[in-house]
């Protein structure tokens, strides 16, 4: 149950989220890779292994896209949840129907944001 008492499903859902007898499918996320970093995006980090005075510097080792929050867009349709990683549809435990979040095998994982109330 997330903090606004929606409850929270793990990947699987209903092919049609009001349909019960539809076919159980991996939900995704809505969210894409962008092609192009935004501009002021960091794109080299220096790596240091071993810790201070030992081990390797990587100076300038190269930060790949998908690394950061902003590397992702949210296209809407473009999966099956909204923008909080959620839909509303039907569940086991509630067959009526309700808002649900999905935890993802793919970018953003869990909800960045909340619909209800909290």
């Amino acid at each position: 149950m997330a903090s606004d008492g929606f409850p929270v499903y793990a990947r699987n859902g209903y092919a049609e989220a009001n349909n019960s007898t539809s076919e159980i499918v991996k939900l995704k996320s809505s969210y894409k890779l962008k092609n192009t970093p935004d501009s002021g995006r960091p794109d080299t980090v220096t790596v240091l292994n071993g810790g201070m005075g030992q081990g390797t510097t990587y100076p300038n080792t190269k930060i790949e896209m998908g690394a950061f929050t902003q590397d992702f867009e949210y296209i809407e349709n473009h999966g099956d949840l909204d923008e909080c990683n959620g839909r509303v549809g039907v569940t086991p435990e509630f067959p009526e129907g309700i808002y649900y979040y999905v935890v993802t095998d793919d970018f953003p994982y869990f909800s960045r944001c909340l619909k209800g109330d909290f």
